[in-house]
């Protein structure tokens, strides 16, 4: 079984790969030409997602570490003494840290997005031959509206993430939320 990290840079691969190529459909289909699978785009949105998605997935996990979303509560009519601090009692409740979960989403949603934004305008910028000073004027025109587009999306990924979906599986998830999101991005980045 490969590492938590390898799968979920493996879907974000293949969920990446398959939103470009319905972007690449639907300009067929509004340009009423033929569909013919660009595959130079298909290879930088999968290397995009191949490159990208490691920082992402530590990303959550040290944001998980760094403000737990969750909090051990005892149930006081099963365990009217006190017990061992070191561990919790067997039939302990976990429930949503609602400071935590406010707190990631918030530079979640500031720092994570801000560099999220710029690392893909970088990545598919230099995958498409540009140097730094392309990688400045893409980052300069592209930025802020891929970030406003983004503020109608990724808040609320990110609070669903964040409350209720294990660390793990919270690539994933934005993945798939991201299947729609990279379909948007190939259009407007062809």
């Amino acid at each position: 079984m490969p590492p938590p990290i390898v799968t979920a840079t493996l879907q974000a691969a293949v969920i990446n790969a398959s939103s470009n190529i319905v972007a690449q459909a639907i300009t067929a289909y509004r340009s009423e030409t033929a569909f013919q699978l660009d595959y130079t785009a298909l290879a930088q949105f999968t290397a995009v997602a191949i490159i990208n998605t490691p920082p992402a997935y530590l990303w959550m996990i040290n944001l998980e570490a760094t403000f737990p979303g969750q909090r051990v509560v005892e149930d006081i009519s099963t365990h009217p003494k006190k017990t061992d601090e070191k561990s919790p009692p067997k039939d302990a409740v976990q429930k949503l840290n609602v400071k935590n979960t406010i707190i990631k989403v918030v530079i979640d949603q500031t720092v994570g997005a801000t560099w999220m934004s710029a690392l893909f305008l970088s990545t598919m910028t230099i995958l498409r031959g540009g140097g730094v000073g392309e990688i400045v004027e893409v980052i300069r025109r592209e930025f802020f509206p891929i970030m406003l587009a983004g503020l109608k999306l990724w808040p609320l990924v990110s609070i669903l993430c964040f409350a209720v979906v294990p660390v793990d599986k919270r690539v994933l998830v934005g993945s798939l939320f991201g299947f729609g999101w990279a379909i948007y991005l190939s259009l407007i980045t062809a």
